[in-house]
């Protein structure tokens, strides 16, 4: 029943609209945070909505954090799958679109910022 409920909802905001207003050149959220307890099938959910991908279309960057992950790693991992255009924004490489899946987000440590 749990991974019924979660595959509806990403099904659900993948279904919205890219762009959220065409006048203001304003994209869409279409960012999502599944919860659960242990054994809901959430990676069981977002491995088989991402095996749909077209790959000439769209990139998928898995991240799995763990207790030594750091934000600098997480940041490196990032920047090593897209291309600087200008000044500080970035891009996937091709023109395509990129989805970044982040695995046990909860892991790592509190750092001395409290991130």
């Amino acid at each position: 029943m749990d991974s019924t409920r979660a595959e509806y909802l990403i099904n659900l905001v993948d279904s919205l609209d890219f762009m959220r207003s065409e006048k203001r050149k304003e994209a869409g959220i279409r960012n999502t945070l599944l919860v659960g307890g242990p054994g809901t099938a959430k990676t069981s959910v977002i491995l088989m909505k991402t095996s749909k991908f077209d790959s000439t279309q769209m990139l998928l960057k898995m991240i799995n954090f763990s207790s030594a992950t750091t934000p600098v790693m997480f940041q490196q991992s990032i920047e090593g799958e897209v291309d600087k255009k200008t000044g500080k924004i970035f891009h996937p490489p091709g023109g395509k679109l990129m989805t970044v899946f982040i695995d046990d987000i909860s892991m790592p440590q509190v750092n001395e910022w409290g991130d």
